[in-house]
C-alpha cells in the first residue's frame, strides 16, 4: 500500500543539506517521491509500505549528522 507521510528534519543549515537528503531519499527502497523542505524543516515521503524500512533511513540519515523524527 502506498502512503505519504511528512517528517520532521533536524540539523539542516542549508540548501544544499535538502539536496542530500532528498536525493537520498529517493534512492531508497520503497520510495516513490521525495521532496525535502529547508524552510519548513521536513521532507514529505512517498513509499510503498511493504519496501519501506524507516528505521534503516533513520540511522542513515543520523549518519549524515541530521536527525529524522515520524510523525505524530
Amino acid at each position: 500500500m502506498t502512503q505519504t507521510k511528512r517528517y520532521s528534519i533536524g540539523g539542516m543549515d542549508c540548501g544544499g543539506c535538502a539536496v542530500s537528503i532528498e536525493m537520498l531519499l529517493k534512492n531508497q527502497p520503497g520510495v516513490k517521491s521525495a521532496k525535502v523542505s529547508f524552510e519548513n524543516k521536513d521532507a514529505v515521503i512517498e513509499f510503498d509500505d511493504a519496501a519501506f524500512n524507516f528505521g534503516g533511513v533513520e540511522k542513515i540519515i543520523k549518519a549524515m549528522g541530521y536527525t529524522l523524527s515520524e510523525p505524530h
